[in-house]
């Protein structure tokens, strides 16, 4: 349990950095963004709004799964032991 939990920080720490570098918008929008420079300006905040709007349902829905299915994962780690 505590390899699988050290595992996963490892990776969001080490896909962290990256998320900047990435571009979320599809061809249009960034065509819209960059033709002004009002869209310029907020550039960076959009890409930031558009990754967290993706990454919050999975959130949502590890964090539910988590909490549904914590003691039977709990228990069957238990026997294993």
């Amino acid at each position: 349990m505590h390899k699988a939990l050290a595992l996963g920080v490892l990776a969001v720490l080490l896909a962290g950095p990256g998320a900047p570098l990435a571009s979320a918008q599809c061809v249009m929008c960034k065509a819209a963004l960059t033709d002004s420079p009002e869209g310029r300006a907020i550039n960076e905040t959009f890409n930031r709004a558009i990754l967290l709007m993706l990454v919050a349902p999975y959130a949502l829905v590890g964090t539910l799964m988590l909490t549904v299915f914590r003691k039977p994962l709990l228990r069957h780690l238990r026997r294993e032991r």
